[in-house]
């Protein structure tokens, strides 16, 4: 079964936090910690990873921060999830030999196509979630 690590989670919260505030310049890591109550030196671990692979770009001084390093719409969740986790897989190569393998390998077929969502996409879903219906009588 496909199981992410804090670090996968946290990233990705933080990456669609960037998305959100993108037009309001570098987001602090500060703000992306206590929103998202993540512990701040985690967190600039894995910033630091996120940037060393291009994904965020950085900013000094009081008014630094990150800040996507590419349009949302061009950064997909695999790749935040694969920079932070390495290869996704459903299950191990291992359990592929039983008479199962076909119902794994399309299992893993649309994870990786969920995965491969824009970061834009799923701000949007996002958004889309959250709206709130308001019934009036």
């Amino acid at each position: 079964m496909l199981t992410l690590s804090s670090k996968g989670i946290y990233g990705l919260n933080a990456m669609l936090e960037l998305v959100k505030k993108s037009d309001q310049g570098p987001v602090q890591i500060k703000y992306l910690s206590e929103k998202h109550n993540i512990p701040q030196h985690y967190l600039e671990q894995i910033m630091v990873t996120l940037k060393k692979n291009k994904l965020v770009k950085s900013f000094r001084g009081q008014q630094g921060g990150y800040i996507l390093a590419r349009k949302a719409s061009e950064i997909k969740i695999i790749d935040v999830l694969q920079t932070l986790e390495g290869e996704l897989k459903i299950i191990s190569d291992n359990h592929n030999s039983d008479g199962l393998s076909f119902f794994w390998k399309k299992s893993e077929k649309e994870m990786l196509k969920i995965f491969s969502s824009s970061l834009l996409e799923l701000k949007n879903q996002e958004l889309e979630n959250n709206k709130v219906i308001n019934y009036v009588i």
